[in-house]
């Protein structure tokens, strides 16, 4: 990954070197708080929106989650810490292996093993 961006919040070192450590390499921020937030446009190289809840209202949620869904893009929501984004970062990181994982056993299972007589 090489963008995110973290909504919610005003303190975010701790979230941004999480990220770091993640392979992100670039980390946009907006405080959810300003009027013309709401009217933003996630930018064009995001692969990753982090939503920091304990900071953010209902409808500026709502917005945010229809625009992510709109650009299929993936969402972590966290709660205002890096420790509890290090850990579902790491989770959904674990759930992609396991599922890349099952999908090679399948095509190996399909196609055999790959070793020929």
């Amino acid at each position: 990954m090489s963008s995110a961006l973290v909504i919610g919040g005003d303190q975010i070192g701790s979230i941004r070197q999480v990220l770091q450590q993640q392979g992100i390499q670039h980390v946009h921020h907006w405080t959810g708080r300003k009027v013309g937030d709401a009217k933003r446009v996630i930018p064009h190289d995001t692969e990753l929106v982090v939503m920091v809840t304990d900071w953010l209202s209902h409808n500026f949620m709502h917005k945010i989650k229809q625009d992510v869904s709109k650009r299929k893009l993936r969402v972590v929501y966290t709660r205002n810490g890096s420790a509890r984004l290090r850990t579902q970062l790491q989770a959904s990181g674990e759930v992609a292996m396991e599922v890349a994982c099952r999908c090679l056993m399948h095509i190996r299972s399909l196609f055999g093993s790959g070793s020929r007589p």
